[in-house]
C-alpha cells in the first residue's frame, strides 16, 4: 500500500477523479460520452507531441523545436498534395519523412557537435519556422486537400446524440492511442527503452557500460521529429486550415503536461501513463477555467504554476530519498 501511494500516477488519477466530479456538478454535459470523445480528439495533437517530448526528457535532453517541425511538416505536406495529389497514406509518409529529417538535424547538432540540447533546438526552432515564412512566402493555406479533410472527419465508430449529430472515436484519436501504445512498449520492453533511461540517469555511465549514445540520441530526436510531423498533419486535419503561427507557444503546454505527469526535468524518470494523466489533467484544468468564467488569458499563469508545483514536488521527493 505504501509503495502504491508513492506512485505519482495514483495521485494524478485521484486529482483527475475529484476534478471531474467537481466540474461535472457545475456542468452536467462534462461527464457525457460525447464530451469525452470531443476532448480526446481536441487533445490528440498536443498528446502526440507530449509523448515525443517525454522520450527527450527521459534521456536528459530538452527539445523546443517540435512545434516548428510540426509547422514545417503540415505546410509542406499540404503544398505537395495540392500540387501533385495523393491519398492520406502518402500524406502521412511525407509528414513523417519531413519530421524525421528535421529531427536528424537536431540529433547531428547534439550528438556530433556536442551542442547543449536546449541551445541546439532553440536555434533550429527559429530556422525551421523561418523556412516556412521565407521559402513558402505565405503563412496561411486555406485550400486543404479533400483526403486530409475527410480523414479529420472520419470515425472508427460513432453514436448519435439527441440532436441527431454523430460523435465517436475519431481517426485522430486512434492515431494518438496507437502512438501511446508503441511508445509505452518501446520504453518498457526494449533494450532501446532501457538505454534511453540510462542516458538520462547518467550520460557518462551509459557510455562506460558500452551504450552507443549517438545511436540512442539519433533515435530520440528522429522519433521526436517523426511524432511532430504526424502531429502537424493531424492539426491540419482537425482545423482544415494551415496557419504557420498556430503552434507557436504550445511548447510551454507540452512541457507542463510531461512534467506534471512525473517526468524529471533532468532526465532518467518518466512514463507514458504519467504523461497521459498529465495531459488529461491539464486539459481538464483549462476546461474548468472556461466553465467558472475565468478569462483564457489566465491559461499561461495556471500552466506556469503547475510547472513550478510539479518541480517542487519532485525536488521534495528527491530530498526525501537522500534522507532515507
Amino acid at each position: 500500500m505504501k509503495k502504491l501511494l508513492k506512485n505519482n500516477e495514483i495521485y494524478l488519477l485521484i486529482i483527475l477523479i475529484v476534478l471531474s466530479l467537481i466540474i461535472g456538478s457545475i456542468n452536467k454535459e462534462f461527464l457525457t460520452l460525447e464530451n469525452f470523445f470531443d476532448l480526446l480528439k481536441s487533445s490528440s495533437i498536443m498528446s502526440i507531441m507530449a509523448i515525443g517530448f517525454l522520450i527527450v526528457l527521459i534521456s536528459g535532453g530538452i527539445d523546443v523545436s517540435f512545434a516548428a517541425i510540426a509547422t514545417v511538416s503540415m505546410y509542406t505536406t499540404v503544398t505537395i498534395l495540392n500540387k501533385f495529389g495523393g491519398n492520406i497514406v502518402f500524406a502521412f509518409i511525407i509528414a513523417s519523412l519531413i519530421g524525421i529529417i528535421l529531427g536528424s538535424v537536431n540529433a547531428l547538432l547534439i550528438s556530433y557537435f556536442k551542442i547543449p540540447t536546449l541551445i541546439a533546438t532553440l536555434g533550429t526552432m527559429n530556422v525551421f519556422h523561418a523556412l516556412v515564412l521565407v521559402i513558402g512566402k505565405k503563412a496561411h493555406i486555406a485550400d486543404i486537400p479533400e483526403t486530409i479533410v475527410d480523414f479529420g472527419k472520419g470515425m472508427i465508430f460513432s453514436f448519435e446524440n439527441n440532436r441527431g449529430q454523430e460523435f465517436g472515436l475519431s481517426y485522430l484519436s486512434m492515431v494518438m492511442i496507437i502512438i501511446f501504445i508503441i511508445t509505452w512498449a518501446i520504453l518498457k520492453y526494449t533494450s532501446l527503452g532501457r538505454n534511453i533511461y540510462a542516458l538520462g540517469g547518467s550520460f557518462e555511465a551509459a557510455k562506460r557500460v558500452g551504450i552507443s549514445t549517438w545511436k540512442v540520441q539519433l533515435f530520440i530526436y528522429c522519433y521526436m521529429g517523426f511524432l511532430s510531423g504526424i502531429a502537424g498533419l493531424l492539426k491540419v486535419a482537425l482545423m482544415r486550415y494551415v496557419n504557420s503561427f498556430d503552434l507557436v507557444g504550445t511548447e510551454i503546454d507540452i512541457i507542463a503536461t510531461v512534467v506534471l505527469g512525473g517526468a524529471a526535468i533532468f532526465g532518467g524518470v518518466g512514463s507514458v501513463i504519467g504523461t497521459v494523466l498529465g495531459i488529461a489533467l491539464l486539459t481538464m484544468l483549462k476546461s474548468s477555467l472556461i466553465l467558472v468564467g475565468i478569462p483564457s488569458e489566465w491559461d499561461y499563469a495556471i500552466i506556469g504554476i503547475v510547472i513550478i508545483i510539479s518541480i517542487l514536488v519532485m525536488n521534495y521527493k528527491e530530498r526525501s530519498k537522500r534522507l532515507i
